[in-house]
């Protein structure tokens, strides 16, 4: 956030009519020391790297689980005889996940962070977790 923005948003939250520039009392330092501790670039850096270490594990343990319970669904019977394999369908959500981490990873070490590809993979990895959860009850019915 640009010192200019910072400083207008800084105006509009104050509450007091007699608001001077130059004077900055107790309560308004603390937030403008914490407002900087929140968009430092340290600190944006260690949200980023830890949702992105969070993503890859849980990933991970939902394509180990897939892995070593295989569960493919039996091939729909198409009118026009176009089937799709099981085995093609239960390998997107793991390369979508791999994919979409990769790409986050390779543009922050680029110096761009991707929070879009983090949310990427969030919604494979939600999207992943629901079908097993919902496989593993709807099977024990």
């Amino acid at each position: 956030m640009s010192i200019l923005n910072r400083e207008t948003l800084r105006g509009l939250a104050s509450t007091s009519d007699a608001f001077e520039p130059g004077v900055m009392t107790g309560e308004m330092e603390l937030e403008a020391r914490l407002e900087n501790v929140l968009f430092s670039e340290l600190f944006t850096s260690v949200c980023y790297w830890s949702v992105a270490l969070l993503l890859a594990v849980v990933g991970t343990g939902l394509v180990y689980w897939h892995l070593t319970h295989h569960t493919f669904a039996q091939p729909v019977n198409d009118p026009f005889g176009v089937t799709t394999p099981p085995w093609l369908i239960a390998a997107l959500p793991p390369i979508g996940i791999a994919a979409s981490l990769g790409h986050a990873t390779w543009r922050a070490v680029q110096g761009q962070r991707a929070w879009k590809t983090l949310a990427t993979a969030a919604g494979f990895i939600a999207v992943m977790g629901v079908t097993t959860l919902l496989d593993t009850h709807l099977a024990a019915l």
